[in-house]
């Protein structure tokens, strides 16, 4: 039996539909961490709700076999916790890498790289001080947090180390080469072995758009992917502030993610950018996501770390031009397959025609081609049903 460990999330859905269309009949259970009450993603019937406090779950794990896999879709250091406790040290165990767990989990341990300078004074304020002793007659309390903050990110991570080194496998993307040796070099591992295959994103609804040029004098720059601190946005605008006069609007996706910093990134946007900033703070389904992506002429994604991969292989898809910084190892991934990106580091020193200048129709249908073959559902069913069966 395959079970799968997950949570409400946008890509859920899409990775049931294909394991059922690959595996033989009732041969994955799905268990999804949270309150059906409260889904935002999730609408599968074949989707079953759990707490980690589920005597009847922990039940099913404690009984699991060598026979059996064990599928974690967001490996975080709570779940990898209660595995280490319940799960037998023979059952196979296989996580499906997304990011956020092994890059900002535990959080206070890798924020520091994470984030760039002002946003990461920002997390600093709201993370590592309880919002209930902000206030200024807390100052000891402010204080002894400050003091001790390091001393737990350590705990964490060593606690996480343990929880990574229970994985059999990782699943990743093919010819992810340099994001698995960040994660052996973050976690000192020598060894972690892995299998190819990735969600779907979104490349069945791109391949169906004309390669199109700019529509219309405006150049419309979208940055980042949701209203997450790694985003780095004030430490972006900072950088296309020398744009600000120029004829274009940024369009910034904030359908989720943290509501105070949200705000923050706001506040900062608009003191800069005036009415040339817009945020897309209603989720919409993946078409109509695909559609507002067209409207895109250049993409910055300003993460540390890697991010936005359902965004980024549309948008090349879609023959836009993407800038990512050479510390995000999705950078090196695309150039290793010879897709055309470009380093946003380099941003500060272009004049705005280098900044916007459009992809040759060469570069566009290269990057198409490659991506789609890479990442088609076809491929895409082909790994998975090697995983599963």
């Amino acid at each position: 039996m395959n079970y799968h460990i997950m949570i409400d999330d946008k890509f859920i859905d899409g990775f049931i539909d294909d394991a059922e269309k690959v595996s033989s009949e009732n041969s994955n259970i799905y268990f999804i961490n949270g309150n059906q009450a409260n889904s935002k993603h999730i609408k599968n019937p074949k989707a079953k709700w759990i707490s980690f406090r589920d005597d009847e779950f922990i039940s099913t794990l404690k009984k699991a076999t060598k026979y059996d896999k064990i599928f974690v879709h967001w490996y975080d250091l709570k779940t990898g916790l209660f595995l280490l406790k319940y799960l037998k040290k023979e059952v196979p165990l296989y996580v499906y890498l997304w990011g956020g767990e092994f890059y900002e989990d535990p959080y206070l341990y890798h924020m520091n790289w994470i984030h760039d300078e002002k946003t990461l004074t920002f997390v600093k304020e709201h993370t590592i001080l309880p919002e209930k002793y902000s206030q200024r007659k807390h100052f000891l309390k402010r204080l002894w947090f400050k003091k001790t903050y390091k001393l737990k990110a350590r705990k964490q991570f060593k606690e996480k180390i343990k929880t990574i080194k229970r994985i059999n496998a990782l699943i990743l993307p093919k010819h992810y080469d340099q994001e698995l040796e960040l994660i052996k070099r973050i976690y000192h591992l020598e060894n972690l072995p892995y299998f190819n295959y990735n969600y779907d994103q979104n490349v069945d609804l791109a391949i169906h758009y004309k390669l199109e040029g700019s529509k219309t004098d405006k150049t419309i720059i979208q940055l980042g992917n949701s209203a997450t601190e790694s985003n780095n946005h004030v430490d972006a605008f900072d950088v296309l502030n020398q744009f600000k006069n120029e004829n274009i609007e940024l369009v910034l996706p904030m359908s989720y993610g943290n509501h105070k910093y949200n705000h923050f990134v706001k506040q900062y946007g608009t003191f800069n950018f005036k009415n040339k900033i817009k945020f897309l703070e209603d989720f919409v389904p993946r078409a109509q996501y695909i559609q507002q992506l067209m409207e895109v002429d250049v993409c910055v994604m300003y993460h540390n770390r890697q991010q936005a991969f359902g965004n980024c292989v549309p948008l090349l898809i879609l023959g836009k031009k993407l800038y990512l910084k050479k510390e995000n190892p999705l950078y090196s991934f695309f150039k290793s397959i010879g897709v055309v990106v470009f380093n946003a580091n380099k941003i500060k020193d272009l004049d705005f025609d280098s900044f916007k200048k459009e992809l040759t129709p060469e570069e566009k249908n290269n990057n198409k081609t490659i991506l789609t073959n890479l990442f088609s559902e076809e491929e895409r069913l082909k790994y998975l049903s090697k995983i599963l069966n």
